[in-house]
């Protein structure tokens, strides 16, 4: 079988977004740095011109590079390892940021199917891991959060992560009754950096309009501050856990760690420890395991979004376990969850009930009545409805749908390159925040699915939880059911 390969373009268009995104944090602290002396504490300003230097570095230097390339015309190979050796400086970057500034960079490592192996494996480093804090100050956080040293409030505690990402970091540990655990411990001074990060997304969001122009950045920037603000507070998360772990009770299938909320504070979360083969084993099992896994996913996404109006935002191949028999998966990580309204499920479902319709003036008023176009905007409107069908085919349509890195990259370069083949109907579009976790949400399993090459009648399975549709497949029948609705464990932090 030919290895497939992202189309040029398409490296080009996912490259660009990068750039952009970067040159908008190079400029963010010089151009806002007069307003944050009146907004912003000390500790903040210093952090976030500290953080804009270092990127700015960056972003100045790979630019001179490139100018010196074009200058003599280099060839399109000699581009691509250009582009290919400041992605892997990027990511580094954002590696040894943390904060906000690294959860970027695991958001796009979701999306990342049009980017050459090179680009994937380095984002793929961001979701796994990242460098990690140094034991001492690890044992300082846990000193100030439970008032001894790690050796102290735990029979046993390893001093090195057995995962590091954005906001904390793992460790393994044991209870005095021998109960292993999982304690991640959030980084000190990330409260810091994740404002400054946040502060300067006005600037680094209006890189969106380069690739998107009907994008409004004030909207997005909103949502993104509000998750990760979330998303500081530990017990905020846990509160999450146990609200899924509730509803998912004796499901044949999904896995929630349990919380000990009695060693849970605001920067330090102890819960049930799990383990697993992780995505990337998976791809090597046969079609049909693959497409089982694929199913499972879909199915928690649709459960938990139609059911409980709450999802995991962050659908990053780390944030999965799978049992060895190859039954039970085990979910991690709920600091950053999406609630949403019960009317925005009804857009969800008003919208693909238009698409499947086949008549694209119903198409048409769903898309300005949900707010992604404005009233009375002049638009090809069949290059629309386009464009809104091969976003979510697999979604509309009533046949089995095998999930594709070529698809997934079709997709992307259609909602994104204002270049590219629908380019003259995104420019006019726009992203409501209410939207912005959910295509996030879909954009990301996609990308998961294209991975496993998953096939299914998606559509079908959609139906029984978005329409209380009858079980379209055997695994349908088996969680007819869940997720349940519980009576709400959440009593949100305490003070």
């Amino acid at each position: 079988m030919a290895r497939w390969r992202p189309s040029r373009r398409a490296v080009r268009v996912a490259v660009s977004a990068g750039a952009a995104a970067t040159g908008s944090l190079a400029v963010a602290g010089g151009v806002l740095l007069a307003r944050e002396v009146r907004r912003s504490g000390a500790r903040v300003l210093v952090e976030r011109a500290r953080r804009s230097r270092r990127v700015a570095f960056l972003a100045l230097r790979r630019a001179f590079a490139l100018a010196r390339l074009r200058t003599r015309r280099a060839g399109e190979e000699e581009l691509d390892e250009f582009h290919v050796h400041t992605a892997e400086q990027v990511f580094e970057l954002l590696g040894g940021m943390k904060g906000a500034i690294m959860k970027l960079g695991q958001m796009l490592s979701v999306v990342a199917e049009g980017l050459p192996e090179v680009y994937q494996q380095a984002l793929r480093g961001l979701q796994q891991s990242a460098p990690p804090m140094a034991p001492h100050l690890v044992a300082e956080v846990v000193k100030a959060e439970l008032g001894q040293p790690p050796e102290r409030a735990f029979f046993e505690f390893s001093p090195e992560p057995v995962a590091a990402a954005s906001i904390g970091q793992v460790h393994r540990a044991k209870l005095f009754d021998g109960t292993p655990v999982a304690v991640k411990v959030q980084y000190p001074g990330v409260d810091v950096a994740i404002r400054a990060d946040l502060d300067n997304a006005f600037l680094l969001y209006s890189a969106a309009r380069a690739i998107a122009p009907g994008i409004d950045p004030e909207p997005v920037v909103s949502e993104l501050r509000e998750r990760m603000t979330e998303e500081l507070d530990y017990r905020i998360e846990a509160a999450n856990q146990e609200e899924f772990r509730a509803a998912y009770e004796g499901h044949p299938w999904v896995r929630i760690p349990a919380v000990h909320r009695e060693l849970t504070t605001a920067r330090v979360l102890v819960s049930e420890w799990v383990s697993g083969r992780s995505f990337y084993d998976l791809l090597d099992l046969p079609q049909a395991e693959r497409d089982r896994v694929g199913e499972q996913l879909f199915r928690f996404w649709a459960g938990s979004i139609s059911k409980l109006l709450l999802f995991n935002a962050d659908p990053h191949p780390g944030n999965y376990f799978f049992e060895e028999d190859g039954v039970g998966i085990w979910f991690l990580d709920f600091g950053l969850v999406k609630r949403f309204e019960a009317v925005e499920i009804e857009h969800l479902k008003d919208r693909v009930a238009a698409l499947r319709s086949g008549d694209d003036d119903a198409v048409v008023a769903a898309i300005v009545r949900h707010g992604w176009l404005r009233p009375g905007t002049k638009i090809d409107r069949k290059r629309m409805v386009e464009l809104a069908r091969l976003s979510v085919l697999p979604l509309v349509d009533h046949r089995p749908f095998s999930y594709t890195r070529e698809y997934m990259a079709e997709t992307i370069d259609a909602m994104f390159n204002i270049e590219g083949p629908y380019g003259d109907v995104i420019r006019q579009m726009t992203l409501p925040r209410n939207q912005l976790i959910l295509t996030r949400i879909h954009l990301g399993l996609g990308g998961l699915f294209a991975r496993l090459g998953a096939s299914r009648d998606w559509a079908s399975i959609l139906d029984e939880y978005l329409f209380d549709a009858p079980p379209s497949t055997p695994m349908g029948e088996e969680v007819a059911g869940w997720p349940k609705v519980p009576k709400s464990v959440r009593g949100g932090p305490s003070p």
